[in-house]
Protein backbone atom coordinates (compact mmCIF):
# COMPACT_ATOMS: atom_id res chain seq x y z
CA UNK A 1 0.00 0.00 0.00
CA UNK A 2 1.43 3.33 -1.01
CA UNK A 3 1.35 6.41 1.19
CA UNK A 4 -1.02 8.14 -1.24
CA UNK A 5 -3.51 5.31 -0.76
CA UNK A 6 -3.23 5.59 3.00
CA UNK A 7 -4.39 9.20 3.00
CA UNK A 8 -7.88 8.12 2.05
CA UNK A 9 -8.25 5.86 5.07
CA UNK A 10 -9.21 6.92 8.52
CA UNK A 11 -7.01 6.11 11.47
CA UNK A 12 -9.37 3.29 12.46
CA UNK A 13 -9.24 1.76 8.98
CA UNK A 14 -5.43 1.91 8.99
CA UNK A 15 -5.33 0.15 12.35
CA UNK A 16 -7.61 -2.56 10.97
CA UNK A 17 -5.32 -2.97 7.94
CA UNK A 18 -2.30 -3.25 10.23
CA UNK A 19 -4.13 -5.77 12.41
CA UNK A 20 -5.05 -7.89 9.38
CA UNK A 21 -1.48 -7.74 8.06
CA UNK A 22 -0.08 -8.83 11.43
CA UNK A 23 -2.63 -11.64 11.65
CA UNK A 24 -1.74 -12.77 8.14
CA UNK A 25 1.97 -12.59 8.98
CA UNK A 26 1.52 -14.75 12.10
CA UNK A 27 -0.45 -17.31 10.11
CA UNK A 28 2.27 -17.46 7.46
CA UNK A 29 4.97 -17.81 10.16
CA UNK A 30 3.11 -20.82 11.66
CA UNK A 31 2.76 -22.37 8.22
CA UNK A 32 6.45 -21.79 7.52
CA UNK A 33 7.37 -23.42 10.82
CA UNK A 34 5.26 -26.51 10.04
CA UNK A 35 6.76 -26.74 6.56
CA UNK A 36 10.29 -26.52 7.96
CA UNK A 37 9.52 -29.33 10.42
CA UNK A 38 8.21 -31.52 7.59
CA UNK A 39 11.29 -30.78 5.52
CA UNK A 40 13.56 -31.65 8.44
CA UNK A 41 11.69 -34.93 9.00
CA UNK A 42 12.01 -35.83 5.33
CA UNK A 43 15.71 -34.97 5.34
CA UNK A 44 16.27 -37.25 8.33
CA UNK A 45 14.31 -40.03 6.61
CA UNK A 46 16.44 -39.68 3.48
CA UNK A 47 19.63 -39.82 5.52
CA UNK A 48 18.39 -42.90 7.36
CA UNK A 49 17.30 -44.52 4.11
CA UNK A 50 20.85 -44.18 2.82
CA UNK A 51 22.21 -45.68 6.03
CA UNK A 52 19.71 -48.53 5.90
CA UNK A 53 20.63 -49.27 2.30
CA UNK A 54 24.30 -49.46 3.28
CA UNK A 55 23.50 -51.79 6.17
CA UNK A 56 21.36 -53.98 3.91
CA UNK A 57 24.23 -54.22 1.41
CA UNK A 58 26.66 -55.27 4.15
CA UNK A 59 24.23 -57.85 5.54
CA UNK A 60 23.62 -59.17 2.06
CA UNK A 61 27.36 -59.58 1.58
CA UNK A 62 27.60 -61.41 4.90
CA UNK A 63 24.82 -63.80 3.88
CA UNK A 64 26.52 -64.46 0.55
CA UNK A 65 29.82 -65.21 2.31
CA UNK A 66 28.05 -67.49 4.81
CA UNK A 67 26.30 -69.31 1.96
CA UNK A 68 29.59 -69.83 0.11
CA UNK A 69 31.19 -71.14 3.30
CA UNK A 70 28.30 -73.53 3.87
CA UNK A 71 28.52 -74.78 0.27
CA UNK A 72 32.27 -75.39 0.66
CA UNK A 73 31.65 -77.25 3.89
CA UNK A 74 28.97 -79.43 2.33
CA UNK A 75 31.24 -80.23 -0.61
CA UNK A 76 34.03 -81.06 1.82
CA UNK A 77 31.76 -83.34 3.85
CA UNK A 78 30.49 -84.98 0.66
CA UNK A 79 34.03 -85.55 -0.62
CA UNK A 80 35.12 -86.92 2.75
CA UNK A 81 32.13 -89.25 2.81
CA UNK A 82 32.96 -90.53 -0.67
CA UNK A 83 36.58 -91.16 0.35
CA UNK A 84 35.41 -93.01 3.48
CA UNK A 85 33.16 -95.23 1.36
CA UNK A 86 36.06 -96.02 -0.99
CA UNK A 87 38.28 -96.89 1.99
CA UNK A 88 35.58 -99.20 3.38
CA UNK A 89 35.23 -100.89 0.00
CA UNK A 90 38.99 -101.42 -0.18
CA UNK A 91 39.03 -102.91 3.31
CA UNK A 92 36.12 -105.22 2.44
CA UNK A 93 37.94 -106.42 -0.66
CA UNK A 94 41.07 -107.11 1.33
CA UNK A 95 39.29 -109.19 3.95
Amino acid sequence: MRSKDCRHYSRRELIEVIYELEHRNEKLERKLSKTRKKLNTRSVRLENAGSLAEVAAVISGLFEAADETAQLYLRSVGASSTEDEKSIDILKEGA
